[in-house]
């Protein structure tokens, strides 16, 4: 009932203005919504601003992953066929090349084996708490061989047909010595041909 009266009271107030006071009221109530509405504006439209400068920074992140999706898909797809090339990698190159050899008119005359880790899981390993838990180690075979008197056609075939195989083998290394008469023919070649495997070792 207060309440109502205090409102009468306001109404009647206003009558008893003026017209000119009646417009600067109406001008300073104007102002005043005005001003509480830019206030509002400010501060809502900062936030938005901010939502929309994230959502921006999300699509476009977005759009980044989904651009380069195909691209990583491609990639983890051959990395994932190259280690099941190294896990099941069971080429013996000594028979390899002897039957390429064979093929190709020619002979190997001795072969030189060698092994090494390219990496130390298993020492790593050994380190810490005497752990009798197999590791898998990356490992290298490697063959090294003289061949005497074979012409360049034989020797590029040879390691053509060598690095073309599924199995992951490579020619690291290759010396060739020509004959001073015949340049065609390579008096004696030394090469080194090497595979590579996954392979379990107990620290």
């Amino acid at each position: 009932m207060a309440e109502k009266g205090r409102i009468a009271g306001l109404f009647d107030f206003i009558d008893r203005l003026s017209t000119r006071e009646k417009a600067m009221v109406g001008a300073l109530i104007g102002a005043f919504v005005l001003t509480l509405a830019v206030i509002i504006y400010l501060v809502i439209g900062k936030q938005i601003q901010a939502l929309a400068e994230r959502n921006d920074t999300l699509r476009t992140t977005l759009s980044d992953v989904m651009a380069q999706k195909d691209s990583y898909l491609l990639e983890k797809a051959k990395l994932d066929a190259k280690k099941e090339q190294l896990d099941n990698n069971d080429v013996k190159l000594v028979r390899v090349m002897e039957d390429q050899a064979k093929r190709l008119g020619f002979t190997i005359e001795d072969f030189k084996e060698n092994k090494r880790f390219l990496t130390e899981n298993h020492r790593r390993v050994k380190k810490r708490a005497g752990s009798k838990k197999k590791v898998v180690d990356l490992v290298e075979e490697s063959q090294t061989v003289t061949i005497r008197r074979i012409s360049l056609d034989q020797l590029s075939r040879f390691l053509q047909a060598i690095e073309s195989r599924r199995e992951p083998i490579k020619v690291t290394r290759l010396n060739a010595q020509t004959l001073t008469a015949d340049r065609q023919v390579l008096r004696e070649v030394r090469l080194t041909v090497s595979t590579y495997r996954n392979e379990e070792v107990e620290p």
